[in-house]
């Protein structure tokens, strides 16, 4: 039963008119008339009522008092998040050198007469470089047992009248046309200007050729798709160019060359026809950089604030100007105390002074308000008075080397809406956003922090439960969710745990959660791995073994067709059909789905009578006249396998959208 609520002062109006008309003998003893009609006992009353009042609001306890009570036990008010959106540069024509677009550089919104602009801020600094082609091969996969490759000369590729077969000359899906470049090409827009024999591409639809473009990213990944902007060769049909957005490259040696890596495969048609005849063939290729992403979040910069001069006592309180204050970066984002005659000297952020010493360098600071707080001087049982933390010398200048501030759910702006370039860069002309911004959030409100006060005080530093293991691994960065699987009463069937042995499932956290999510965004990294097993290594009991995991995810393509009433244009059709691809793609998420918004919850089956439900809440679908599920390993390359109307998933299993397909019935 929970705790019986305890009140300061139990006296109601009642209580306290018989209490005031009890004393009127002792103060006023001519007063004998102590009926309602009184004017003196009316008094009494009106008085008796205004106290109930404030005793009624003495005994709620104010939100004030809440947030002393949660620092007290550790829990504090999360400030806000920052969202973070890929910003995309573009040259305004291929530069014969480097361009190099600076950190903190400053993109927006454009402003509005209702609206102020948002400002972003790139993360990193970014270095559009030159393509520099090192080696181009022809991979034949043919119905062999070996595979061939062929190799190109360099001299000949930007040469008129030298041709260069892209595929096999009997073009088969796995075929590929591989480019080896010098430097790293990670996050650039790379453009291929070539010139193709119009009758290369026989065979295949030009709007949607057969073709993917891949780069070497590493890891379990290996190669990762490239976003094509534009393909006005009509996939090698005619001369024009193809524009490819690069994903992050590692250099690995292939065919004894040592370079970063950018592939051209065949791939395989649902109908197994649309492909090549014969392998399309280049006369002229000229690679070009025309730009680059770097990540920006929604952020203002501020450089060297002064906050003030110290005063030399223990526990000065001071103030950033601009709340709230983002997440600061260690080593880079710090307080600075500048005395005359000595160099500037860095602090140490710590959350409280419990373990500071009279000569640390440390400091607090509230996101939320900006409050800069320097360790206090308490007086000990002895006598004494220690020093929670060194004090700057009298007169010395305290400035913050540099912080950011901005955050909260307005900067989850859509995408292409952040084009202003707010500080001019040589050979820049334009910017955008390819992709919405995500991930801000505004600060914590007071009723989640008392909602989230029972699991700090239950799990503190020490993982013990299930519960535990999950609350405690959502607070490393890059977690979005966890399941954690621990031994149960009967014996362990095949892949759960034995006892003494913790696993515990991970879904990382990713930039974009809305939409078709593939595979190798999903993937569990080593360095996210490393750091959920070190932190939760300190907090696990002794001989118990924990196992980290990412999540088990099953790949649910829907096939539907849906009835829309007579006389329904195309264009609302279409329309509609979209709308009830959307809405699939965010019920069956690990991230937004689910019945409750939140994610598909961990182990949950799927069943074909909810999806029915799904759609038939959409308003413009009269029925659904059929639904299939099919279920697909991405890893694999094998076709969709039907399902049947129950989807069983495994405790550490999420549903995860695969392509789905609606038509009208």
């Amino acid at each position: 039963m929970p705790l019986p609520t305890v009140d300061l002062d139990d006296r109601h109006f009642q209580d306290i008119v018989d209490q005031a008309k009890t004393l009127i003998p002792q103060y006023c003893p001519e007063w004998t008339d102590h009926n309602v009609s009184d004017p003196g006992v009316t008094l009494i009353e009106l008085f008796a009522w205004m106290t109930d009042l404030m005793l009624y609001r003495v005994n709620q306890t104010p939100d004030n008092m809440y947030v002393r009570f949660l620092e007290l036990i550790g829990v504090r008010l999360e400030p806000p998040r920052a969202a973070r959106a890929p910003i995309t540069f573009y040259l305004s024509a291929p530069q014969p050198g480097a361009v190099s677009i600076p950190e903190h550089t400053e993109v927006a919104t454009v402003r509005t007469e209702s609206s102020t602009a948002i400002t972003f801020s790139t993360e990193s600094n970014f270095v559009v470089r030159l393509p520099e082609l090192v080696g181009a091969f022809t991979r034949d996969i043919g119905r062999r047992s070996e595979e061939q490759w062929a190799e190109h000369d360099l001299t000949q590729i930007d040469l008129p009248g030298q041709r260069i077969l892209v595929f096999a000359t009997n073009p088969v899906p796995g075929d590929a046309f591989y480019l080896a470049f010098q430097s790293d090409l990670s996050h650039h827009v790379l453009a291929l200007v070539m010139e193709c024999d119009l009758a290369g591409g026989a065979g295949v639809d030009p709007t949607n050729p057969p073709i993917a473009w891949e780069a070497w990213h590493g890891g379990a990944e290996r190669w990762v798709r490239c976003d094509v902007e534009s393909d006005t060769t009509g996939g090698f049909n005619k001369s024009g160019e193809m524009v490819l957005h690069l994903p992050a490259m590692t250099k690995v040696t292939f065919r004894d060359v040592a370079a970063y890596w950018l592939r051209c495969r065949l791939i395989d048609t649902e109908d197994h026809t649309s492909t090549y005849q014969v392998s399309p063939e280049i006369d002229r290729l000229r690679l070009e950089s025309r730009g680059g992403t770097v990540m920006a979040r929604h952020a203002t910069t501020i450089f060297n604030e002064v906050l003030g001069r110290s005063d030399g006592t223990p526990g000065q309180r001071l103030r950033l100007l601009h709340t709230p204050v983002l997440a600061r970066e260690p080593g880079r984002e710090v307080l600075m105390v500048e005395t005359s005659g000595v160099p500037a000297q860095p602090w140490q952020e710590v959350d409280d002074f419990g373990d500071s010493g009279p000569e640390d360098l440390h400091y607090t600071l509230d996101g939320t308000d900006g409050s800069l707080a320097l360790g206090p001087a308490l007086l000990q049982p002895d006598g004494t008075v220690y020093r929670f933390g060194a004090v700057p010398p009298k007169g010395s200048v305290l400035r913050f080397s540099r912080y950011q501030f901005g955050g909260g759910v307005a900067g989850n702006v859509p995408k292409g809406v952040l084009s202003v370039l707010k500080s001019s860069i040589p050979y820049v002309a334009r910017v955008t956003n390819r992709a919405p911004a995500v991930g801000g959030r505004d600060a914590q409100s007071l009723e989640d922090a008392k909602l989230r006060a029972p699991q700090s005080l239950r799990t503190r530093t020490r993982a013990v439960t299930a519960d535990d293991f999950e609350t405690l691994a959502r607070q490393v960065h890059g977690v979005d969710r966890a399941r954690c699987l621990a031994p149960g009463a009967q014996p362990p069937a095949a892949g759960h745990p034995r006892p003494g042995e913790i696993q515990l499932a991970i879904l990382p956290q990713i930039d974009d959660s809305h939409g078709y999510i593939s595979p190798d965004r999903l993937t569990l990294s080593a360095e996210l791995k490393q750091s959920v097993e070190s932190y939760l290594n300190e907090r696990r009991l002794i001989g118990t073994r924990l196992d980290v995991q990412p999540a088990h995810f099953t790949w649910v393509s829907i096939t539907a067709k849906i009835r829309v009433p007579e006389r329904t244009d195309p264009a609302r059709t279409a329309d509609l059909r979209r709308r009830v691809e959307t809405e699939l793609y965010r019920y069956l998420s690990p991230y937004v789905g689910g019945p409750e918004g939140t994610g598909w919850p961990f182990g949950r089956d799927l069943h074909v009578s909810e999806l029915y439900a799904l759609l038939q809440r959409i308003p413009g679908v009269e029925f659904v006249d059929d639904l299939r599920i099919a279920v697909r390993d991405p890893t694999s390359g094998a076709a969709a396998q039907p399902a049947a109307p129950r989807l069983v998933l495994p405790p550490n299993g999420l549903i995860c959208s695969d392509i789905h397909h609606v038509a009208k019935s």
